[in-house]
């Protein structure tokens, strides 16, 4: 029996989510309601049973490597598609590292599959905090503060999971000017869900970057398992062998599916419209209720600040068994977000409001 896998704990984020009852509030998990487009997969329905539903090519279709470069402004040799975002970081970690040596430096709070996957692969890692007073804005200082001579990999998100905070230009212009030959792991599966200026991709900074992407948000998609990673050189043939051996190829109908959406149908600017009025209703009722929180610039999450020094772990156990509403404990994002809580307001409006306003009474009654 593998010993790491055997000590490596589960999902905070789902071990919450495993114990709603119907008619639980559900504040915590990342998963859209709206629902997708149903004309991209009534035409793959088509295509299928015209072409069958063979094997693709291991890095994936090249008529949607080629729109995924058309997408990210990469060249389609660039790209290996994957089974989710999640492979895709799984794939980068594993390829930039040599865990005989190196070492991956998280931004934290960072979301908890990166760490989870280290500790599983015994690739030392350590973490650099953004600043909670500050609302955990990122900061190339902080990161360049925490490199040592064994980093190899630095992994951060933008929007962020779990604080919506994004990087700006003139951050990520810092931390490239300073980070060298070192790696980075930037994870944008947020990248198209934004409320002010659209998000600057560190690759276009630092050539040492690899992406990590998706339809999984952007598009309400989670379920069809399709994300890509954006690599360069040898750098993107180490991750397509790999991927070759762990799952083959990314699934036909996914694939397909994918290339509809990137070709032939532009839904996301209406859904950012449609998450952006829910932000706005957020705020509002974040304010009436008097929750001390970050205002999130991207993604669909919020963090709020848990009053009277009560844990993370304690207060989401208590708010899902007083309240019946369900939260992710700040912990589970790493140690620098313990004392607060994380909030989506992917629900229907009303069920966000009713549910601030239960967290606010029990945060009174504490």
């Amino acid at each position: 029996m593998n010993p790491r896998l055997a000590g490596l704990s589960g999902s905070l984020i789902r071990e919450i989510n495993s114990r709603k009852k119907p008619g639980d509030i559900d504040l915590g998990l990342g998963e859209p309601v709206m629902r997708p487009d149903p004309a991209p997969f009534t035409r793959v329905a088509e295509w299928i049973a015209a072409n069958g539903c063979p094997y693709s090519p291991n890095a994936g279709f090249m008529e949607l490597r080629e729109a995924i470069g058309r997408y990210a402004a990469v060249d389609a040799k660039d790209v290996v598609v994957t089974h989710g975002s999640q492979e895709a970081v799984y794939l980068a970690i594993r390829a930039a590292i040599d865990s005989a040596s190196d070492e991956v430096l998280l931004v934290e709070p960072a979301y908890p599959a990166y760490e989870k996957i280290c500790q599983m692969e015994g690739i030392a890692h350590a973490v650099a905090p953004l600043d909670a007073a500050s609302g955990f804005a990122p900061s190339a200082e902080a990161v360049l503060r925490a490199v040592t001579p064994k980093t190899r990999l630095v992994v951060l998100s933008s929007p962020t999971n779990p604080t919506g905070r994004v990087w700006s230009r003139a951050e990520l212009e810092k931390l490239a000017a300073g980070l060298g030959d070192i790696w980075v792991l930037s994870d944008e599966v947020y990248r198209e869900l934004y409320y002010g200026e659209p998000p600057v991709s560190l690759a276009a900074l630092h050539p040492r970057t690899l992406v990590a992407g998706g339809l999984s948000k952007s598009h309400a998609v989670t379920g069809l398992r399709l994300g890509w990673i954006l690599a360069s050189g040898q750098m993107t043939a180490l991750i397509s062998r790999a991927h070759q051996l762990i799952t083959t190829s990314a699934s036909t109908f996914s694939q397909r599916v994918a290339l509809e959406v990137l070709t032939s149908f532009d839904g996301v600017a209406q859904t950012r419209a449609n998450y952006a009025e829910r932000r706005d209703a957020l705020l509002a009722a974040l304010a009436e209720f008097g929750l001390e929180h970050v205002p999130p610039d991207g993604a669909f999450y919020c963090m709020l600040r848990i009053p009277g020094g009560r844990s993370s772990l304690e207060t989401a156990f208590l708010l899902l068994e007083r309240e019946r509403v369900a939260t992710v404990p700040g912990v589970a994002f790493g140690a620098s977000a313990e004392g607060w809580l994380r909030v989506t307001w992917v629900a229907e409006p009303s069920d966000v409001r009713e549910g601030l306003s239960r967290i606010a009474r029990f945060f009174q009654s504490a």
